[in-house]
């Protein structure tokens, strides 16, 4: 078989057409590595940060964490989704500011005024309520994180499954005290609005990766996320609120909504396609004098198009290629600065354990030498 010359026209066209592929491939994949690189938000001790954002009702919101770093803390977080801290009445800024004095007013100031005014009176109310329709969809959940026992280890296996087993234990006590609560309130007892808490959950993470849970939103309005560390010290963390509506679908494979490197890779498949039929469409299709002419076009027709599909082909298993190995990339730094922090965090308590055992010796000793002096000299505390 004879290789593709570049004696015609249509074999340069068909090698601008591969070359341009090539390179639509490759600034896509640089692309992908370099536009989104998430933010770190570092939580000081005994403090909690949160992020906001507007949604639209019936949407569906990722909401997404993961710890970056503990800085010498248990690799735990406490999470709560909140919301709608405030109004759609808060989209649009203009209305607020007052030209005399721009900085009196701002989206963050209206926000927080909301969260401390508005948000405290209406965050239990459907807690309140028995009757699931009736109730308003505010979000208002909170729960811990814990990434100490991630791994397949024996040992972390078994201690995920206690923690579980735990939690378990934990909501059935509550739902038997939210019953009983509920038949002596019916009777005039008790009143609903001193009903039993419901107890924190803990979230066992399997392995170090982000924690993301999907939920349905039935208002409109600002919601947040917040994060804050359980030790004394800072922590490190990533958090994000993904929307249905803006990344345009849910991932089949997680359920959950699209992240931003499967986002990319599907805008980049539908532009490969879109110039696929493009390049598939623009055939010669110029006439010739005689039947030999036009059967030989025809022939140099076909052969672009099979080649453009091979290349098409392979373009989509390399930009494929290439998001599982930037994933696979993510996930081992990811796990090489959690057993870097594990390692810091270990060689601190050592430090520290250390200390306390040559302070307990050296007490130990002295109260020894001091035992042995008195007794040698007639006054021992052991009696005579």
């Amino acid at each position: 078989m004879q290789g593709i010359t570049f004696n015609s026209p249509a074999n340069c066209w068909l090698m601008v057409q591969v070359l341009l592929l090539i390179l639509i491939a490759a600034y896509s994949t640089e692309g992908q590595l370099e536009i989104h690189l998430p933010i770190k938000y570092k939580v000081d001790q005994k403090q909690q940060e949160c992020i906001y954002d507007h949604f639209q009702p019936n949407d569906r919101i990722t909401f997404s964490v993961f710890l970056a770093d503990a800085l010498r803390s248990r690799p735990q977080v406490h999470i709560s989704y909140e919301g709608p801290v405030a109004g759609q009445e808060l989209t649009h800024t203009d209305e607020w500011i007052d030209p005399r004095n721009p900085s009196s007013h701002s989206l963050g100031r209206q926000l927080q005024q909301s969260v401390n005014k508005h948000w405290p009176t209406i965050k239990d109310m459907d807690k309140l309520q028995r009757n699931p329709n009736q109730k308003m969809g505010i979000l208002n959940t909170q729960f811990t994180v814990d990434w100490t026992h991630a791994g397949e280890e024996e040992d972390a296996v078994a201690m995920r499954s206690r923690l579980q087993k735990q939690n378990h234990l934990n909501y059935q006590m509550y739902a038997n005290e939210l019953k009983d609560h509920v038949m002596l309130e019916a009777e005039g007892k008790v009143d609903m609005r001193n009903a039993p808490i419901k107890p924190a959950e803990t979230v066992p993470m399997a392995s170090v990766t982000a924690f993301e849970q999907t939920m349905q939103l039935s208002s409109e309005g600002w919601y947040r996320l917040c994060v804050s560390g359980v030790d004394s010290t800072p922590i490190l963390v990533e958090m994000d609120m993904r929307s249905m509506h803006n990344f345009r679908g849910i991932d089949p494979e997680t359920r959950h909504v699209y992240t931003y490197a499967k986002r990319k890779l599907l805008d980049e498949a539908a532009l490969l396609e879109a110039e696929s039929a493009e390049s598939e469409g623009a055939d010669d299709h110029n006439t010739y004098g005689t039947s030999v002419e036009e059967q030989a076009k025809i022939i140099e027709n076909q052969i672009r198009e099979n080649d453009l599909k091979q290349s098409k082909t392979y373009m989509r298993e390399l930009m494929e290629l290439t998001s599982h190995m930037s994933q696979q990339q993510q996930a081992h730094m990811a796990r090489i600065r959690s057993h870097s922090s594990s390692a810091s965090r270990n060689h601190g308590n050592l430090v520290w354990s250390s200390k306390v055992e040559t302070l307990l010796y050296a007490v130990i000793m002295g109260f020894q030498v001091y035992t042995l002096r008195r007794w040698l000299l007639g006054n021992t505390l052991l009696g005579k």
